[in-house]
């Protein structure tokens, strides 16, 4: 707020003193004017002639050059310090917007790893001091699994959000079929969250892809989650890989809170989350689906989000071959 103040202030001060200096400079040209043609005037007093017509152009077009150059000047300057100006504060709004991301992130990431740590610490200590029955102990041991397969999760897309900041994401090339992963990855998500409910609809002419199996895993995993987060319990997500003439588009449908178009663009940006930090009741960092728009741009593959029908959202992936 203050820095807004400030750079108002100065920002006013450098175009109050622009055009004052243009309104003196034009004052001063006009005077100049007036003596050229008094001079003339004095000299051609007695006698005037051709040369004094003459005499009295030049001091005419020097009047209108010198106008012309001040207008000109005086633009240019005025033009250059909006310019200079816009981009000195734009670059502190993406800052103030980054600075505030990045504490949101801060708070998420904290969020993140505290939850899973306490429920394993929970479990552990269950198993450590009470006398339990061997499928409760199971039980216990599987939640604790998942806990640390959660921090796992949120380890690895720190550590590929900076490898990919870094530009030293490796990506290798081989066959990978979608449709064989997204039957893995609905059965770890069924595993990890048993009342989730998943659809699909897999064309059978859809033919693997030349990618990096790893790095689709992680695209699929991540948009998957997305969607569980945003989806109440008991409604369905929706996987669509479906063939479209040349090209293979793979959907993942939810039923949730939507997306309003306003921040269509900007989910996909680093830190990126709706709402406050403080009172968002969904788990995560932000950092999914900026890894999720990175990795597909290193493929050179389109993403886009759209509104679901009755309500919630379908994020489409096209394939072109």
């Amino acid at each position: 707020m203050k820095f807004t103040i400030a750079y108002g202030l100065v920002f006013m001060y450098v175009i109050a003193a622009i055009v004052f200096w243009g309104y003196s400079l034009q004052k001063a040209s006009q005077k100049v004017y007036m003596l050229e043609k008094e001079n003339v005037s004095l000299k051609n007093e007695l006698h005037r002639t051709d040369a004094y017509n003459a005499d009295l152009l030049k001091v005419e077009e020097g009047r209108i050059r010198r106008t012309r150059q001040y207008w000109g000047e005086g633009t240019t300057f005025l033009v250059l310090t909006l310019i200079a100006s816009g981009i000195v504060y734009y670059a502190y709004y993406r800052q103030r917007q980054l600075s505030k991301l990045q504490q949101n992130f801060m708070l998420s990431v904290t969020h993140e790893l505290k939850t899973p740590i306490a429920g394993i610490k929970l479990n552990m200590q269950t198993i450590e001091k009470r006398k339990l029955d061997e499928e409760l102990q199971k039980k216990l041991v599987r939640s604790a699994i998942q806990e640390t397969n959660r921090l796992n999760d949120l380890c690895n897309n720190i550590l590929w959000a900076t490898q990919i900041e870094n530009k030293k994401l490796a990506l290798y090339s081989e066959q990978v079929s979608l449709a064989e992963l997204i039957e893995e990855e609905m059965e770890e998500f069924m595993v990890r969250h048993p009342q989730m409910q998943i659809q699909t609809n897999i064309s059978k002419d859809i033919e693997p892809i030349s990618g990096d199996r790893t790095w689709w895993k992680l695209i699929l995993s991540n948009l998957i989650e997305n969607a569980r987060k945003y989806t109440e319990a008991g409604t369905p997500i929706a996987i669509n890989l479906l063939k479209q003439r040349e090209d293979i588009l793979l959907q993942i449908a939810d039923q949730g809170i939507g997306i309003p178009d306003e921040e269509k663009n900007k989910i996909f940006d680093k830190f990126y989350r709706s709402g406050d930090e403080n009172t968002r009741k969904s788990s995560g960092t932000g950092l999914g689906l900026f890894l999720v728009k990175k990795i597909l741009t290193l493929y050179k593959y389109d993403i886009s989000v759209k509104n679901n029908s009755p309500k919630g959202s379908i994020f489409e992936i096209r394939i072109r071959h």
